[in-house]
């Protein structure tokens, strides 16, 4: 596991190729719905599912030593209200994110009485002309590399708790900030650093903006 500060939020990431992971359900504070879930995936999902989950219980023991009895679960998707949304922390003042992608998991953690919402995204740098000029036709053309975009516009759909159920056009990037329009939430962003080959991108809002608006995400 390697751990940096970015921006209010502490994050993790590690690799979930076979051989260097050696943590199971049991070893970690998974509710019981997510030990269920755990069990229901196939091997390569239920590693990074673990793995994720691994990284939000040592972040949070991290910042909470002497916290008890809190839990890492899921929350309510956006789309159809059942428990299979984003990460959701249980007694502990604080919200998570985690992100996936091939062969990398990534987690982020931060006081809630320092952010409202918080969520991160990853994305595999990788050459696919065709994944690039889906995005550019997407996102419009700029000066900034379409994927870091991306991953910065995905970041803010997390944490603003639909996902893609918005419009990724609705999205407006200005420098350092983000907001989605129509809404009233203002967005900070920053680029977290991770190995070789990967795009990392954090999105939260303050406490005090989260709570006027009208949903909760942990991305």
């Amino acid at each position: 596991m390697h751990t940096i500060a970015v921006g209010p939020a502490s994050v993790a990431w590690a690799a979930t190729s076979p051989g260097q992971v050696r943590t199971g359900p049991r070893d970690i504070r998974l509710s019981p719905q997510d030990r269920s879930r755990a069990a229901g995936f196939g091997v390569d999902r239920r590693r990074e599912f673990v793995v994720g989950r691994s990284l939000v219980a040592a972040l949070v023991g991290g910042l909470f030593p002497d916290a008890t009895g809190w839990s890492v679960g899921t929350g309510v998707c956006g789309r159809c209200g059942e428990r299979h949304g984003p990460v959701h922390l249980a007694g502990v003042p604080a919200v998570a994110g985690v992100s996936y992608a091939r062969g990398l998991v990534v987690a982020a953690v931060s006081p809630s009485e320092t952010v409202g919402s918080l969520a991160v995204d990853v994305e595999l740098d990788a050459a696919d002309t065709t994944r690039t000029r889906d995005l550019t036709r997407l996102l419009g053309r700029s000066r900034q590399p379409v994927l870091r975009r991306w991953t910065r516009i995905e970041a803010v759909l997390k944490a603003d708790g639909r996902g893609l159920l918005v419009d990724p056009g609705d999205v407006r990037l200005r420098g350092l900030t983000a907001s989605i329009a129509g809404g009233g939430t203002r967005y900070q962003l920053a680029d977290g650093e991770g190995p070789p080959g990967y795009v990392i991108s954090l999105a939260w809002s303050d406490a005090e903006s989260s709570a006027a608006s009208s949903g909760p995400a942990t991305g």
